[in-house]
């Protein structure tokens, strides 16, 4: 799967969990909500800094936004983040 898709899915999947309308996530971000859609279709690439941002507005680990994983699995992620 290509990085691009990864990222946008586990976006996309950390959203829904935490109920983020794209709208929110953009406000929260400081990003444009065209960039936030367009990111969650795997059609930009999305730089380090950017990265972070969305990271930090879902309040995730950047690196969770790198690793391939199901929907199923956001989940207990998304729990595992709120210990740390």
């Amino acid at each position: 799967m290509d990085i691009r898709r990864t990222v946008g899915d586990n976006i996309r999947g950390y959203r829904h969990k935490k109920n983020y309308t794209q709208e929110k996530l953009a406000v929260l971000s400081g990003l444009h909500i065209n960039y936030i859609s367009s990111v969650e279709r795997g059609e930009r690439n999305l730089g380090i800094v950017n990265l972070v941002k969305i990271a930090k507005a879902l309040r995730i680990p950047s690196e969770y936004l790198l690793i391939p994983r199901s929907h199923e699995s956001i989940g207990p992620a998304v729990n595992a983040a709120k210990k740390v």
